[in-house]
């Protein structure tokens, strides 16, 4: 069974200090970066099913928001100070291979234009953000499957710590670690799949801040209604934990959200599938407010 689920840095501190008036301008487009990449770490296809020996997938999938508003440091939504706006266009490519023995391979590569305009400026930046590559291993294969995956976040993406800069990249490392569990309706054409994982962030050596690790997780469901229709709903989050820069914990740092994700899936053959989602953000903490559109495309073979 085949399943499809969808797709803060923060400025440097002046010894020691917080400046929160720039980052009220700049966190929400570095915050919208953020919200692509975290999309993009998540398996794209098969949820807690992995491929076959030699079968790989290939995905290219687009994602699109804009939007004034942002959750801020206490968790309301508000909008950007300064009359500001911030809009991400991201294309994603992922490939994945089956290994044998359970195991699969993968790798993401995201490519992102980001803006973000307010009365004192506007910026923008192009370019390819930060790579991921990663395995996964399908230890349990029965009524009820699970599966293991770990995963590396290369900072590939130019990031400059230049306050007025908005960077592609996020200028450190990430090493994730994560279950997932599914269960097929079988008979019945659907699926459940819920997912859970612990990143572990290394310190930006560019800025000094080392941003805290965080906790990602997902639940979703899938039906097909109609032949080659499949309806699904998702419901994923992330909690970070405290940030710190130069030996000192900064709270002001710590981001988080929690989006619902309708979506419709369109087989249109046996190995190729068109999606759409509108993940919609409703809670957070330093990150963008509003819908994003993603659409994506996929292929085995």
């Amino acid at each position: 069974m085949r399943i499809c689920t969808s797709l803060a840095v923060d400025r440097d501190t002046d010894h020691q200090v917080v400046d929160l008036e720039m980052k009220s301008r700049l966190l929400p487009a570095l915050a919208l970066a953020a919200a692509a990449l975290i999309g993009a770490a998540q398996p794209a296809y098969a949820g807690a099913w992995v491929y076959p020996k030699g079968v790989s997938w290939f995905r290219i999938g687009f994602a699109y928001q804009n939007t004034d508003e942002r959750y801020f440091l206490d968790g309301k939504r508000i909008p950007y100070f300064f009359d500001g706006q911030s809009e991400v266009t991201a294309a994603f490519f992922e490939y994945r291979l089956g290994l044998g023995a359970g195991f699969e391979a993968l790798v993401q590569l995201p490519v992102y234009n980001i803006r973000f305009d307010d009365l004192a400026d506007n910026r923008s930046s192009t370019g390819i953000g930060d790579v991921r590559a990663g395995a996964r291993w399908n230890f349990v294969q029965d009524t009820v499957v699970a599966t293991v995956g770990a995963a590396v976040k290369f900072p590939t993406g130019e990031f400059v710590n230049d306050a007025e800069i908005v960077p592609v990249g996020e200028g450190q490392y990430d090493f994730e670690v994560d279950v997932e569990v599914g269960r097929s309706l079988w008979p019945r054409p659907g699926y459940v799949n819920g997912k859970l994982g612990y990143r572990f962030r290394t310190e930006n050596k560019e800025n000094g801040i080392d941003p805290g690790d965080e906790i990602f997780w997902s639940f979703e469901g899938g039906y097909r209604w109609i032949p080659n229709v499949m309806f699904k709903g998702l419901v994923r989050g992330l909690y970070g934990f405290d940030a710190m820069s130069f030996g000192l914990p900064i709270a002001s740092l710590r981001r988080e959200v929690i989006y619902v994700e309708p979506g419709v899936i369109f087989a249109i053959s046996p190995t190729q599938s068109i999606e759409f989602s509108v993940p919609v953000s409703v809670r957070g903490r330093n990150w963008p407010a509003g819908p994003r559109l993603n659409v994506g495309y996929y292929q085995t073979f």
